[in-house]
């Protein structure tokens, strides 16, 4: 950095200096995989390999294994369970984290997914790890190092309300109909937060206190991203994030909500506290 660069200020994210070993198996750099890997920017310096085997390899040759295995899953049965618990045999301390493609959207009902795992859809991986980093630069236990003995294991839901850090604060809703936007109310009264109501297509006034928004669209046709790309505007001129929540996102989809301003886009189901930690992060997540 040159002395004539600017100092940035720091953020909570600071405190956390050590970064997180991570083994990245599987095709990363094709398809949703790359982008979701772009949105990542520690992901620069973790080591990859092409297949089980060479992770085998490395790990076998490695004297500081890693916290995390991360492999990319593009199709169903793309790994099998011999190969996962060879892997585990290895660094018994490590989880394991499968991140399936959107040709896996159907595993977990008609094929046979790996078991002893964390599983993430490809969409959802940038939110969780911004997640998971938030609460390690607060001091508290990452989201993979959860049991593994729920459906929703690895993905944090807290137990007590965020309270005074953002009390007072608002996020605003743009949704189809009231009862999502009821249903969001309610869930972020939890989280210290209240919730503003902005319909589709309708002009009106944010409060000054605004810290983001929510908008919730379908499979993103043109008129969605017409909306979308409105909300991001208002949003931004209260200098909120914007996050996008669709049906089944695809590559393209993604891409097309970041064209329009979203900082971040999840597929439903979601996790909230995902979701929050993602409106209410800010620029903090650009360092993650």
């Amino acid at each position: 950095m040159s002395s004539t660069s600017p100092r940035l200020a720091k953020t909570p994210l600071d405190r956390f200096a050590s970064p997180i070993q991570v083994l990245m198996v599987g095709p990363w750099q094709a398809n949703e995989f790359g982008i979701t890997l772009s949105e990542v920017a520690a992901a620069k310096n973790w080591q990859a390999v092409d297949t089980i085997s060479s992770a085998c390899a490395a790990l076998d040759d490695s004297a500081a294994p890693p916290v995390l295995l991360l492999l990319a899953q593009p199709l169903p049965g793309y790994y099998q369970q011999k190969e996962i618990n060879d892997l585990q045999r290895r660094v018994p301390l490590a989880r394991i984290v499968v991140v399936a493609g959107t040709w896996c959207e159907g595993e977990l009902r008609t094929g046979k997914p790996p078991w002893g795992v964390l599983r993430l859809y490809w969409h959802e991986f940038a939110p969780w790890w911004t997640a998971a980093q938030l609460r390690l630069a607060e001091g508290q236990c990452p989201s993979w190092s959860l049991p593994l003995d729920s459906p929703g294991a690895g993905r944090f839901q807290p137990e007590t309300t965020r309270g005074e850090a953002v009390l007072h604060r608002s996020i605003a809703i743009s949704a189809a109909d009231y009862s999502t936007y009821s249903t969001f109310a309610a869930a972020l009264r939890d989280y210290g937060l209240s919730a503003v109501q902005v319909r589709k297509d309708e002009a009106m006034e944010l409060p000054q206190r605004l810290c983001g928004g929510i908008w919730v669209g379908g499979q993103l046709d043109g008129q969605e991203v017409r909306q979308l790309k409105e909300f991001c505007q208002k949003i931004r001129d209260h200098r909120g994030q914007v996050v996008a929540l669709l049906d089944f996102p695809r590559a393209e989809h993604v891409q097309q909500a970041r064209d329009a301003g979203a900082r971040a886009v999840f597929g439903k189901p979601y996790v909230l506290y995902e979701v929050v930690e993602a409106v209410h992060a800010g620029g903090r997540v650009l360092s993650l």
